[in-house]
């Protein structure tokens, strides 16, 4: 290949699913990451496949009119951001941009209906929760496409009581016996503070007190555990010091919520996720609702006040736990929870039969399985899916269809500023 064929002037046409911008050369579609629609820049390709290529920009040359200067001065070499260089309210329209390309490739939508864009109160300090990687004494985030861990003192996206806890945990580092692999934290809306220290290898007997640790991070520590991660790549517990669980506080809800269960990372969003999601079971007297990858209850307990009976089903046993205890403290008896793969779950949907049905799976979507057993309900009358992929959203969808199941309508909320991350309220009806 030629020097001119590799490095090249290209002009940023729009954004995709991934965070990447696209922008096209002699016909062929080129990748670029950390650039922004409008953008022309010298390209240089690192990567050409069939039918593509990526490259990386290696100078900017005229900058596009969402284009802004990165607040982090991590941006651009730690991998938990994407678009710290385009303004926030053009994010949103991207996102929207993307969610509606993908619903009319994959999902064969041919004018979707996004009737509500919502983006979040703040577009930092809105993280509860971080994952931080350690090596050689370096704590932070791996840098975008590898495992070196890029060493940070701060990160704009966590709540403001952990944001700057980084160097505080190289504090603790020096005082553990052993370098743990990672450190995962965890802050309530009440800022009480779970610690997981997570070891991948053998580890000594680690001596410090719940008292000596919160004295290091300055922090309202409630409980640590110590954690190894086991065959299938999951940090399993050891022991934990202290309380294991903390509270979430959200509108009129208060959910319980332990250190191996999962709540909504975004603070300012999780309110108005419930909000939606509960506005679509007030629409219509449905009598039983099911709630697919329940977690904690986050939405299931919400549900279950404007429906006859509900039941929720997920696989975490610490989050069924989670959600028996929440279902007690918000005063709903009509709810019951099971912990089951969602495979064997359907099982329990088929016995129910309802016909409300709420689904929160992972970014890989629902299965073939899944999607046939639910479309199959014969009382089923609505789905929500709340999804964090617009790609697998519609892929389910475009599957639903076929069995007469329609999208009338999909929103999107903000839940991941700063990143490609788009999280989508889809409401499907069931028209035959």
């Amino acid at each position: 290949m030629k020097q001119n064929d590799k490095v090249f002037k290209l002009k940023i046409e729009k954004l995709v699913y991934g965070g990447k911008g696209l922008g096209r050369h002699n016909g062929r579609a080129i990748f670029v990451p950390q650039v922004s629609p409008g953008d022309v820049i010298l390209a240089e390709v690192v990567v050409r496949k069939s039918g593509y290529s990526e490259a990386v920009f290696k100078r900017l040359l005229e900058a596009g009119e969402s284009r802004i200067r990165p607040k982090c001065p991590y941006f651009g070499k730690c991998g938990g951001c994407d678009w710290q260089h385009i303004r926030y309210e053009d994010q949103v329209k991207f996102k929207r941009d993307i969610l509606e390309e993908n619903l009319q490739k994959i999902g064969k939508i041919k004018k979707p209906n996004i009737d509500e864009i919502i983006p979040s109160t703040s577009c930092w300090n809105y993280r509860n929760r971080a994952q931080l990687k350690v090596k050689n004494g370096k704590v932070g985030f791996f840098a975008k496409g590898s495992h070196n861990i890029v060493d940070i003192e701060r990160c704009l996206l966590l709540k403001e009581d952990i944001q700057d806890v980084m160097p505080k945990l190289k504090k603790l580092l020096a005082e553990l016996p052993t370098e743990p692999a990672e450190f995962h934290i965890y802050s309530s809306s009440k800022n009480e503070v779970l610690l997981k220290i997570v070891y991948s290898g053998k580890f000594k007997k680690i001596n410090l007190t719940l008292e000596r640790i919160r004295e290091i991070l300055e922090l309202n520590i409630v409980g640590f555990g110590i954690y190894k991660v086991g065959l299938e790549g999951y940090p399993e517990r050891i022991k934990f010091f202290g309380r294991d669980f903390t509270y979430e506080i959200v509108d009129k809800f208060k959910f319980r919520v332990s250190a191996d269960s999962f709540f909504q990372v975004n603070i300012f969003q999780v309110g108005n996720l419930i909000d939606r999601v509960s506005r679509a079971a007030m629409e219509y007297q449905y009598m039983l609702a099911g709630d697919l990858y329940c977690g904690v209850g986050t939405l299931t307990i919400p549900v279950g006040r404007y429906v006859h009976r509900a039941f929720g089903v997920e696989s975490n046993f610490s989050a069924i736990s989670d959600a028996l205890y929440n279902k007690d403290i918000n005063g709903l008896r009509n709810i019951n929870f099971y912990c089951r793969e969602t495979e064997e779950g359907l099982d329990i949907v088929k016995n129910y039969n309802p016909d409300f049905i709420v689904v929160d799976p992972p970014r890989s979507g629902l299965s073939q399985r899944v999607v046939r057993e639910l479309a199959n309900l014969p009382r089923l009358k609505k789905i929500v899916y709340v999804s964090c992929n617009p790609s697998t959203l519609a892929r389910d969808i475009a599957l639903f269809h076929t069995f007469g199941i329609n999208m009338e309508k999909a929103k999107l909320i903000d839940m991941f500023p700063q990143t490609y991350h788009v999280e989508t309220i889809a409401f499907l009806r069931k028209v035959r």
